[in-house]
């Protein structure tokens, strides 16, 4: 089942709730434990994937194409199996995955071929009463080069992220920024830059650096990818 994060509190709240009303005279329940799965597709093709969680699918809305996610879904910790096959249904990989209770984690499929594989990461999201708003970064460029965050014409946010590498969520002055990611070492050159966007207090936002640097006509070009989190 896939779920606003921004529910996940009220959600866990009502939950206890019906429990301990659930529970009167009784002996007391304990509230199920849960883990939230975001799963994204930064793999450098062309291709679009059906995503399996265990055998169920959970792109209901079709195929995930380059940089596109299935959104957060409600699942049990422990153990579970994830799966891509083409839009075809054509087997891509199948590898399990471990999932601790109380947990939001994010599932990116990387690279392509046989080097393709699964990077997991928590979400350490940010305070939703907070003032300020929160930005990470991760670079998820295969042949990309260490990379810096930057606001244009401005200050770094995030430094030196080599491949398969982010930052924590870290607060930021919420207003509208133009985002740059740039190659660390020349630093003056930006190598992508995002569009426009406003960001908002108590939110938490995912910037990925995706693509390849020279890539073919069947490949995704380099660039920027931001996804709201909650």
């Amino acid at each position: 089942m896939n779920i606003s994060i921004k529910k996940l509190s009220a959600i866990a709240l009502l939950s206890i709730s019906a429990l301990t009303f659930q529970s009167c005279s009784k002996d007391p329940v304990t509230a199920p434990e849960i883990a939230y799965l975001n799963i994204i597709n930064t793999s450098p093709t062309v291709g679009t994937f059906n995503i399996y969680l265990d055998k169920n699918l959970i792109n209901k809305n079709g195929a995930v194409a380059f940089n596109g996610s299935t959104g957060y879904s409600q699942t049990s910790p422990g153990n579970h199996s994830i799966k891509f096959t083409t839009a075809g249904m054509d087997d891509v990989i199948t590898k399990n995955i471990s999932l601790e209770a109380n947990t939001v984690n994010s599932l990116f499929l990387v690279d392509k071929g046989e080097r393709m594989d699964f990077l997991k990461i928590k979400d350490n999201l940010g305070n939703l009463g907070s003032t300020k708003a929160f930005v990470r970064f991760i670079n998820l460029s295969p042949n990309a080069p260490a990379l810096n965050l930057t606001v244009k014409d401005g200050d770094v946010v995030v430094s030196d992220k080599a491949y398969k590498t982010n930052s924590e969520f870290i607060e930021i002055e919420p207003k509208a920024y133009v985002f740059q990611i740039k190659d660390k070492a020349t630093g003056a050159t930006a190598t992508a830059e995002l569009e426009s966007i406003e960001l908002k207090a108590g939110k938490s936002y995912t910037i990925m650096a995706t693509g390849l640097l020279n890539p073919t006509g069947i490949e995704q070009p380099f660039g920027g990818k931001l996804i709201i989190n909650q």
